[in-house]
């Protein structure tokens, strides 16, 4: 009896040897030196390769005549059915940052842009604030006879400029706190309002008033001084860049530049 046993449990053993040699690869071996033919094994699954990641593109320059930039992504495009009123609607009950509990209305836009010519500011102000459109304090007051005079001047033909004819819009909807600079969250959380204003009304020509619209639009850093005077290109609209108004109330001497920029955006919306 116990020599049966003694058998049981040398061929126990000796089955699970085997099969540990066949889990290392090695079962072959042992079936040869039986004289076995050895059964062919089933080649093990491949761990699967894992995902390439793909280089993140280098950034585009927009400026003068190199390639594009424009709205990218979903936050850049206009849904199926976007209307003007469904993001005025949107922005006036946002409340994607704090800005919404300090404001006294939000500030999505203001006219039609049946002439192809955007005007994109910085944020609103306290009067903005108060009326809910932009752009209707000093510095407002100051683009509105711009756009007047570059209508005296006919500075492009054939085409009446009014704050009704074009459309003027801010990066920020609402006003930040004692008018401060907007912060890095807030152009983050605002500006798909106005990437879809902008893909929506698909202007001729938009006119950057001031750094962060400029920066935003053109995507790249750089001073007013230093990106004024070039053509930039936003998906198929040209882009400009000229000091804000509030800035040339501040400094007189920044008008003459200012009227010089409308000249050349003038001249590019003759030849979009």
């Amino acid at each position: 009896m116990a020599a049966a046993d003694d058998k049981k449990e040398l061929a126990r053993a000796t089955r699970t040897y085997l099969a540990r040699e066949a889990d290392a690869g090695r079962g072959d071996l042992w079936t040869l030196a039986a004289g076995e033919t050895p059964r062919p094994r089933k080649p093990r699954a491949a761990k699967p390769a894992a995902p390439a990641v793909a280089a993140a593109p280098a950034p585009k320059c927009a400026i003068a005549t190199l390639e594009a930039i424009g709205p990218t992504g979903a936050s850049g495009l206009s849904p199926a059915g976007d209307t003007l009123e469904q993001i005025a609607h949107e922005v006036r009950g946002c409340t994607k940052c704090g800005l919404c509990e300090t404001r006294t209305q939000a500030v999505p836009g203001v006219g039609t842009g049946k002439v192809g010519v955007v005007f994109v500011g910085e944020a609103p102000g306290a009067e903005e604030d108060r009326r809910g459109e932009p752009f209707v304090g000093r510095a407002g007051d100051l683009l509105t006879k711009m756009i007047q005079a570059m209508d005296e001047k006919q500075l492009i033909p054939g085409v009446t400029l009014s704050r009704e004819a074009v459309f003027i819009a801010n990066v920020l909807k609402c006003r930040p706190p004692e008018n401060r600079n907007p912060l890095p969250h807030e152009i983050e959380a605002c500006s798909p309002y106005l990437r879809r204003q902008l893909a929506l009304l698909q202007p001729k020509v938009i006119f950057c008033l001031g750094k962060f619209a400029a920066e935003l639009l053109v995507g790249a850093k750089g001073t007013i001084g230093g990106m004024r005077g070039t053509v930039y290109r936003y998906g198929d609209s040209k882009l400009l860049v000229t000091y804000h108004p509030a800035a040339c109330l501040r400094n007189p001497n920044y008008k003459r530049p200012v009227w010089e920029d409308l000249q050349l955006m003038a001249r590019e919306y003759q030849t979009a």
